[in-house]
């Protein structure tokens, strides 16, 4: 490690034992400096050596040695503040970093890249912060700034983070990097993430001539030749991507994730080829717990369900006390119309991510009323075992009894488990539906207190914004709320409907056209068709509204939302 100024003054002045250590607001003048400095005595003089420069320095390293980062992290950054050295900005960059925290590396390496002579490591350190954090605005300029060095490490974080870019970010930074790639045209790390850009922006044509650039250069280079193969996969040209495949994996026949591409690839067309290619895989790589796990649900997604079983059967016989693999096997069996086994799977999970699901799909095999018993026993026993996830359980029964029609008895369920946690923004939003019909206020009352306790979550904004155009005229706020969501969830179909459905009330009707079209599009819904009819309608297109009207009805004929606007455009007939 480079020591500079301060820092190495430090270094050479590590005192063997120390009397207590204390944060800067809280410091005690026994640490080995002379008594009579008083903390909090205006002694410091910017840009000398002063006693509490000392003083702080020497405290974070005696905090250090005692395994008390925050404490020392804090004297570091007051210093890095207030003496603006590269070395204390430094050592106080490394104590953030190994302590994974963030805002105190950005502001560290902040300091240090102002005042060092080479900024590029810092510079590196914040724009790999910015990125990995999604601070992709941020991220830009400090891109910026570090690319004239070759640097290839942020340029592949950020392709690896293409996926998480809205559109309009992605085009800002495959812009920024079309120019380093003019004046270096065979750098592949910059062609491979201006494709992977280029794709996150939806010009895939245009990552595809990116790709082609690369494999002039090198054409066996194996996350070019993945890129393309994806590209064919996901446009549905499986032929092609699998002679893709086949010859990437003559040049580079030990390529895993070529191998894993092909399985993929097979599993749909030719299973049986695909199971002995994951037999053989799995067999090669015996202890790829990770492998074998993506080979069991990728052949349960395509209902192999032998081939995943016997993957899961022996996972479960090198991991026994990962009961999450229970869950997948209850989903085979339950598949196979073994119910009875499935249960029991499904209960024997004991926890990992899929424990919540495990208990909705337990109870999801009970389809009778008369069953309520059953599925309140099952619920019960799971809030003995599990009463973290009390409330969920409690809304898994309370949809399932929903769901048998049994809407009261899932009213009260979620009414005394509101009883019990006020604050639960999950029951608030379930007892805001399940009380609309009988009490819109309650419901509106309902979504603003989850709000308030929630106020970025877009799923309440979204309901209570839809929420408001039903039930009042304050279509100005509940505009507001669903621009808020569709921030969040920019191609979600039920909030799209929303703003089409808050533009139309505010009389913006060829805005409205523009978002119930693609909400439709997206999802189909008959509740969604209903509102671009009633817009198509408004604006005059009557034709193509009777004409979508007829064509949901035929598709969709006891909905309640389609009737409602048929017979409100007097176009039932």
């Amino acid at each position: 490690m480079r020591t500079t100024g301060l820092a190495l003054l430090i270094g050479t002045l590590l005192l063997g034992g120390c009397a207590s250590v204390s944060s800067p607001g809280a410091r005690d003048a026994d640490a080995g400096l002379s008594t009579d400095y008083q903390p909090g005595q205006p002694v410091y003089t910017p840009g000398e050596l002063n006693r509490e420069s000392v003083y702080e320095l020497l405290a974070a390293e005696v905090a250090g040695q005692r395994q008390e980062f925050n404490t020392a992290l804090e004297f570091y950054l007051s210093q890095a503040e207030k003496t603006r050295d590269p070395g204390v900005a430094e050592r106080a960059t490394r104590i953030a970093q190994f302590m994974r925290n963030p805002e105190a590396v950005l502001q560290a390496a902040s300091i240090w890249s102002e005042v060092s002579p080479d900024p590029q490591e810092p510079d590196h350190i914040r724009a790999n912060i910015l990125i990995s954090e999604q601070r992709f605005d941020e991220a830009l300029p400090v891109l910026e700034s570090i690319l004239d060095d070759g640097s290839t490490e942020a340029v592949l974080m950020l392709g690896s983070k293409s996926q998480q870019l809205s559109a309009a970010s992605a085009q800002r930074y495959e812009a920024l990097l079309a120019r380093y790639s003019a004046n270096e045209p065979e750098r592949l790390d910059l062609l491979l993430t201006r494709a992977l850009l280029k794709r996150r922006s939806g010009d895939v044509d245009g990552a595809l001539a990116l790709i082609d650039e690369g494999l002039a250069i090198e054409p066996d280079q194996p996350d070019l030749l993945l890129q393309k193969i994806d590209i064919y996969r996901t446009r549905g040209e499986y032929d092609r991507a699998l002679a893709l495949t086949e010859q990437a994996l003559r040049a580079s026949p030990d390529q895993e994730q070529l191998q894993l591409q092909k399985a993929q690839l097979l599993i749909a067309s030719d299973p049986a080829t695909a199971i002995d290619l994951i037999n053989e895989l799995i067999s090669r790589h015996p202890d790829d717990a990770q492998m074998h796990y993506y080979f069991a649900l990728l052949t349960l997604e395509h209902e192999q369900y032998e081939a995943s079983r016997n993957i899961l059967t022996d996972m479960a016989g090198r991991d026994p006390h990962n009961s999450n693999l229970n869950f997948y096997l209850g989903v085979i069996d339950e598949a196979t119309g073994n119910g009875e086994n499935a249960l029991t799977r499904y209960l024997s999970v004991s926890d990992g991510p899929n424990l919540q699901q495990a208990y909705t799909r337990a109870v999801g095999l009970f389809d009778t009323p008369e069953q309520a018993n059953e599925v309140k026993q099952i619920i019960d026993q799971g809030i003995q075992r599990h009463p973290a996830i009390t409330n969920r359980l409690r809304l898994t029964q309370a949809d399932w009894l929903q769901q048998q029609g049994l809407e009261s008895e899932a009213l009260e369920i979620v009414t005394n488990a509101l009883k019990c946690d006020p604050a639960d923004v999950g029951l608030l939003y379930t007892h805001a539906l399940l009380v609309e019909d009988q009490d819109p206020e309650r419901m509106l009352s309902d979504l603003e207190t989850a709000i308030a306790l929630e106020p970025d979550n877009g799923m309440l904004q979204n309901a209570l914004g839809y929420s408001l155009t039903l039930y009042t005229e304050d279509y100005e706020r509940a505009h507001d709320l669903i621009s808020r969501a569709l921030e969040q969830h920019p191609n979600d179909a039920a909030v799209l409907d929303s703003m089409g459905w808050v533009l139309l009330k505010l009389d913006r009707d060829r805005e409205a056209l523009n978002f119930l079209r693609r909400a439709y599009d997206a999802s189909g819904d008959p509740e969604v068709a209903s509102h671009l009819i009633e817009a198509l309608w408004k604006v005059g297109e009557k034709d193509a509204a009777r004409e979508l009207l007829q064509k949901n009805l035929e598709a969709a004929p006891d909905s309640d939302h389609l009737k409602q606007v048929a017979d409100k455009l007097g176009a039932s007939q």
